[in-house]
């Protein structure tokens, strides 16, 4: 008649209870991780995953662009990592004319001005912007390029106007 365990069935049992610690510690650290800093070159990046939802999002920050949000929805939930969108920061997009456009105004959030709206969509895609600071001037493309820190709103207006040339051109894509 067999008394004990084998020293096999012991290590079994020591390493299943070693892997569900593991797997439990593991996803409580993930939780409690707190996202990355947001700077304009990683923006898109940060948000995605920090939300990695498989459906359009909206970013907006208020009150001098120290406080963010992100919209999926009708849920609007706080960004709880760091902002570092630079003081004096001005956002720029292209017009039907090719010509530098500030904008002035994204709308307002419980009386709140929106100094910055940046959206994501599903198919990876997101807002095309220009973003000035006194850091420099950041070029966020469209589609799938990455975010180019640039000498001038110049070159940021050049890389716009040629990355949406090479869009209109739809033999690119087949």
């Amino acid at each position: 008649m067999r008394q004990a365990f084998t020293l096999i069935e012991l290590i079994i049992v020591v390493m299943l209870i070693s892997l569900v610690g593991f797997l439990v510690f593991s996803e409580a650290v993930k939780q409690n991780k707190r996202p990355d800093t947001i700077t304009p070159l990683n923006l898109k990046s940060t948000i995605k995953s920090s939300f990695p939802y498989n459906e359009d999002m909206e970013f907006f920050c208020i009150q001098n662009c120290r406080d963010c949000y992100i919209a999926k929805g009708s849920d609007i939930m706080p960004f709880k990592g760091n902002i570092n969108l630079g003081s004096n920061l001005e956002v720029y997009k292209i017009d039907r004319n090719n010509q530098l456009v500030k904008i002035e105004d994204f709308g307002r959030v419980k009386d709140n001005k929106i100094c910055l709206r940046y959206s994501i969509y599903k198919n990876g895609s997101s807002s095309e912007l220009i973003l000035s600071n006194d850091s420099g001037v950041y070029y966020l493309p469209s589609y799938f390029g990455k975010p180019k820190k640039l000498e001038d709103l110049d070159s940021a207006k050049e890389l716009w106007l040629k990355e949406d040339y090479n869009l209109r051109d739809s033999g690119n894509y087949y």
